[in-house]
């Protein structure tokens, strides 16, 4: 491993860094700043780094993910607006972090453990009033990925709007992904159904698979579908229209949603949280009891956060292919600012690009993902919101490896279509914004 950290350190331009007078007092403040929020007891990371005994055991293995960026995991391209949330490393930083392991990862001078970082608590900070799924589920240790639907009632005596949200879920080795909306109190769990996903198409495109939605094999197949009136999302992915509306999501890597001041989404009197979550099985039995935490504003915000996910669901990947294209469009009928992306695939996925054409000439690359990873999906959050005007188009475009030589893909013999399951396929550009005008007073 030292020829290996070596390698590293030369491969950055590092040739002194072995002979730098580094302890874990000048590390110490990195990982509380870029590593403690996940590498600490009760949080999704396997080991702790919140003191030098728990650290130094794993001094290589940490030089060796940093110099290669591998952690912390950020994998947006940096050259495409600055995001808020960046938990990347700078190079001064990485230096620092091989020098410390180059000069024998010694401990220092101060007590690490008064100055390691508090426990942490919600990320969003102090919740107003924290919501749980009232019956603990129980997942089985074998057996297919489950897609179960719980719903949650707020008791709200009014309509309150949030500025800051966050779902927690309660076994993270089992929880993969949760999708949390405001439904109407009293709606309860609604099966999803192929034949209402089906109603409005012209042709079926759907099929259930027990309570998970997918794609017919048979069903029209377009990968460019911006050469589509609908953009490819035959049913239209608008997360603030209609009853049933996006609050927030958790997939690895999330940390709540905090929204610029002045902004929040509605939550009504008397309705209720629906979470679809998604679960892995472990191989032993296993419960959850996931929950999500509300911040509410003291007054009505000046605008509502809204979502729309730009997606394609009529594509189809071929077998075998390694960079096989999917694109997806949406065109914003009015001014907005921009506050984030989310982007999703599964574990096929490979790329993401977000570009705005827009309406008088040229195409702005708005964030790139060019290293894909489905164990860690971000939500973007702009540090300055994008404005983009009416008639800007929004073109999402994404690459597939279905090929042997991907690692996680479990058929490269099969052709894969949308779907809610793992082993389908997603192409989401997932778009958080507020119209430039229209106040919630207006």
């Amino acid at each position: 491993m030292r020829s290996l950290s070596l390698a590293f350190a030369g491969t950055l331009g590092l040739a002194s860094a072995a002979s730098a007078e580094v302890t874990f007092d000048d590390v110490l403040p990195l990982l509380q700043r870029h590593c403690q929020e996940c590498h600490r007891p009760g949080q999704i990371a396997p080991m702790s780094f919140l003191t030098y005994e728990e650290t130094r055991p794993w001094a290589e293995s940490i030089q060796e993910n940093v110099a290669s960026r591998t952690m912390p995991p950020w994998h947006a391209d940096s050259h495409n607006g600055e995001l808020k949330n960046d938990r990347s490393l700078s190079q001064a930083e990485i230096e620092t972090f091989i020098a410390w392991v180059d000069s024998g990862a010694v401990r220092g001078t101060k007590n690490e453990t008064a100055a390691s970082a508090e426990p942490v608590g919600w990320a969003i900070g102090e919740p107003d009033v924290v919501l749980t799924m009232q019956e603990e589920y129980e997942i089985a240790a074998e057996g297919t990925d489950e897609y179960i639907y719980f719903a949650i009632p707020t008791n709200l005596a009014e309509d309150r709007y949030v500025k800051a949200v966050e779902v927690r879920p309660g076994n993270r080795s089992v929880v993969h992904h949760v999708l949390a909306y405001v439904q109407p109190g009293g709606t309860g769990v609604v099966s999803r159904s192929s034949e209402a996903a089906n109603e409005d198409l012209a042709f079926p495109l759907f099929f259930n698979a027990g309570e998970a939605l997918r794609v017919l094999p048979e069903a029209p197949v377009h990968d460019d579908g911006c050469t589509l009136p609908d953009g490819g999302s035959a049913t239209p992915m608008d997360m603030t229209e209609g009853s049933i509306r996006l609050i927030s999501t958790f997939a690895p890597g999330s940390r709540g949603d905090l929204y610029p001041e002045g902004l929040g989404k509605l939550v009504p009197k008397d309705s209720e949280i629906l979470f679809q979550v998604h679960y892995n099985k472990t191989g032993r039995l296993e419960r959850d009891k996931t929950s999500i935490a509300l911040v509410f504003t003291d007054e009505p915000p000046s605008k509502i956060v809204e979502a729309y996910w730009v997606s394609n669901y009529y594509f189809r990947i071929p077998p075998g292919t390694a960079a096989h294209e999917v694109k997806g469009c949406y065109v914003f009928d009015r001014d907005v600012d921009i506050l984030s992306y989310f982007p999703h695939m599964h574990v096929r996925g490979k790329d993401m690009k977000i570009e705005a054409v827009y309406p008088g000439g040229g195409t702005e690359v708005l964030l790139s993902v060019p290293r894909w990873d489905f164990n860690w999906q971000t939500t973007y959050w702009l540090e300055t919101p994008k404005r983009v005007p009416a008639g800007t188009r929004i073109v999402v475009t994404a690459h597939y490896d279905n090929s042997k030589w991907n690692p996680f893909n479990p058929d490269p013999t099969a052709a894969v279509r949308w779907g809610d399951p793992t082993s389908d396929e997603m192409m989401i550009g997932g778009l958080d914004f507020v119209a430039v005008s229209g106040a919630t007073n207006e």
